[in-house]
Parts: structure tokens; sequence; C-alpha cells
């Protein structure tokens, strides 16, 4: 994985950890999802329209892709609101990203025809790795499976099924960026995203909800929208220079940022298997980079 891309991917790991700690703190979070989308849509889109004459415009396939993989990520956003409202964010972040990967690379190489090499196997090998192990509280045999039990729990399916959207969109993405214009597309994918979640809320009559965590947590959503357009943005750039197979798990060193985030502003308790969890994951991010 070549230095700039991996630069790019982590910067926005960082980034998209940070907005998902604000989405944790919020009252309702399918209302702040939704204010989350609008607020950067409306002021990032005029802006974006300005770009044509040096990035051109977007083709009809572009379009098409862009379309779908905003309804996908709609999907994951509504499944880490649900995911959030039982899960730590420590607990519900690794585990939809981490369950993202191991279909991310399966996607990649079973459909795009993506190779990788043996350091690079072995990087997201580690990565997964270190996934498991932040789960676990210690290395005792009681414990070994706890990962498997915490399944059962509403937080941990709604963490995959958000895995799973995160994994197509992604897929979906790398086909969809290619010779389009970046800004164009994200600005699609926003639109798409806030249709969805906004019929959401219509067939739910929730709207009432979005009025009042705009008048509670305005300052949170001004900004998490631009924390999360700029981080989607780098993985754009990411994609447009390496592999999915690579970008995708490079991108779980969001989950070492959730780890720091949730013990510092949530108080979330963490043991001494988080730390060597998220080094396990760190490990593997040097390994794919050195080895692309």
């Amino acid at each position: 994985m070549n230095v700039t891309a991996l630069a790019l991917v982590v910067a926005s790991a960082l980034l998209h950890a940070i907005w998902n700690l604000l989405l944790k703190k919020a009252n309702d979070r399918v209302a702040f999802v939704w204010w989350y989308l609008l607020v950067p849509l409306v002021v990032f889109a005029p802006a974006a329209a300005l770009t044509t004459g040096s990035y051109g415009t977007l083709a009809l396939a572009s379009v098409g892709i862009g379309i779908v993989s905003g309804i996908f990520q709609a999907a994951n956003l509504l499944a880490m609101s649900w995911a959030y409202r039982d899960g730590d964010l420590s607990v519900v972040y690794p585990l939809s990203r981490g369950s993202a990967q191991v279909l991310i690379v399966l996607l990649g190489v079973g459909l795009l025809g993506e190779e990788l090499s043996v350091w690079g196997k072995c990087g997201v090998a580690l990565v997964l790795l270190g996934v498991y192990v932040v789960f676990l509280p210690s290395l005792s045999r009681r414990d070994l499976l706890r990962p498997v039990r915490a399944l059962a729990l509403r937080s941990s399916q709604a963490a995959l099924f958000a895995g799973l959207a995160i994994a197509l969109y992604h897929v979906l993405d790398k086909q969809g960026i290619e010779g389009a214009n970046p800004f164009l597309y994200i600005c699609l994918l926003y639109a798409a995203d806030l249709a969805t979640v906004s019929v959401y809320l219509a067939v739910r009559r929730q709207w009432p909800l979005v009025r009042a965590e705009w008048r509670a947590n305005r300052l949170a959503v001004l900004i998490a929208g631009p924390l999360g357009l700029l981080s989607y943005l780098l993985v754009l750039f990411a994609l447009g220079q390496e592999r999915v197979a690579y970008v995708g798990p490079a991108r779980n060193a969001g989950i070492v940022f959730s780890v720091v985030l949730g013990a510092l502003f949530l108080k979330e308790r963490h043991g001494r298997m988080r730390v060597v969890g998220s080094a396990l994951i760190v490990a593997g991010l040097a390994l794919a980079g050195a080895g692309g």
C-alpha cells in the first residue's frame, strides 16, 4: 500500500472515529444523522459544482453506482444509530468496521479480481486478529468465546448489519469513483443518503425529533457534518490510488481511535486486551503498508 494512500486513510479514520463519538453522544441518533448529512451537502454542493472545469462531471454509470452506494451508506448510518443505543463506542465501532473488512477483502478479491501480496495478506490478517482481541477481557478459557457470544446482543447484530453495508458501499465506490469527479460524486452519495434517511423519518413520523435534535446539539452537528465529509473525501482519493482490499482494512485505524475516545470522553472501561488488540491493528497497518 503506497504511503500517500495510507496517510489519507489513517487521517480519514481519525475523523470518522471523532464523528462517531459525537453520534454516540446525541439525544436521538437518527435525527442527528439527518442533520449530519444535510449540513455538509448544503455547504459543499455549490463549491463542488465549480470543479467541473478541472475534474469533469459524472458518467451515467457513476451516477447509478453512486445512488446505490448512498442507499447502502444510509443503511449503515441507521444501523450504527440503533447499535449505539445499547452498545459502547469501543465495542460497536470495532465490530462494524472489523466485520466489514472481512467482506471487503472477499469482495475485492472475488468480484474485482484484486490481488494481495504475501505481506498484504499477513497485514490484513493481523488487523482482523486485533479486532477480535479488542473484544477479549482476558485470555482465560472462559473469555475466549466472548466475542462470539456477544453476537446475540441487538447492538452487535446492528453493528454486523452496518458492517455488511460498509463492505458493499466500499466496493461500489471503488467502481463509481474511477474517472469521475470526486467532489460531485460525494455530493451524489450524500444526496442519496439523505433521501433514504428522510424516507425513514417520514414513514416513522419522527420529524419533531429532528427539530429537537437541532435545538439540543446544533454545535455537535456543525462539527460532525464537515468531519464526516472530509473523512469520506479522503477515502475516495485513497480508493483512486490503491486497491479496495488494502484501503478497507487500513481504515480500521479508527478502531484504535475509538478505544481512546471512548475512554477519554465516555469513560468506557478498557482492559489490557483492548490495548493489545489496538497494537495488533497498528502492526497490521504497518505491515500492509510496507508490503503493498
